[in-house]
């Protein structure tokens, strides 16, 4: 009973669109224009709006350390709804009791703003800052030490 059923409902809805169709040709074919045009707008927008942008960088190395103990992190960022949105994955490659520290930068209409993320292992931060106020930058520092001795690297500055 539910297959006659679908296939007269399938029907039904044929028929509507048929005679809707031959009632109104000109607008039936305007708005499956406007129609497939939003869609690709969109669908181009939101492959724009999800543009991942990698940035990475390394800690410097002190003493009795190798390149390969250095810290390190890599992260992304892209836009999206008036807000600029970032993860930052960083790990700490040897077992010195050390932190690694990653400092955020980020540049607006108020000037420069940092923010120190930290991590004795491996961690990762996900945040936003909203494009309002005048974002138009941001620069990623690394280091690793402790409270009176950091092996710093060097500033990765980003502009858009």
């Amino acid at each position: 009973m539910s297959k006659l059923r679908s296939v007269l409902v399938g029907t039904a809805l044929a028929g509507a669109l048929a005679a809707g169709i031959a009632a109104a040709p000109a607008q039936a074919a305007t708005a499956a224009t406007a129609s497939a045009a939003s869609t690709a707008s969109t669908a181009s927008a939101s492959q724009a709006e999800y543009t991942k942008h990698w940035f990475s960088g390394y800690s410097d190395f002190g003493r009795g350390e190798s390149r390969g103990e250095r810290s390190e992190y890599r992260g992304y960022w892209y836009y999206s709804g008036g807000r600029y949105y970032f993860d930052i994955d960083a790990r700490d490659h040897d077992r010195d009791r050390q932190n690694t520290y990653v400092d955020f930068s980020w540049h607006d209409n108020g000037g420069w703003h940092t923010r120190r993320f930290s991590t004795g292992g491996r961690s990762e931060w996900k945040f936003n800052i909203s494009a309002r106020g005048g974002f138009d930058g941001f620069r990623t520092h690394i280091g690793e030490g402790n409270n009176r001795d950091f092996d710093w690297g060097n500033y990765y500055n980003h502009s858009f």
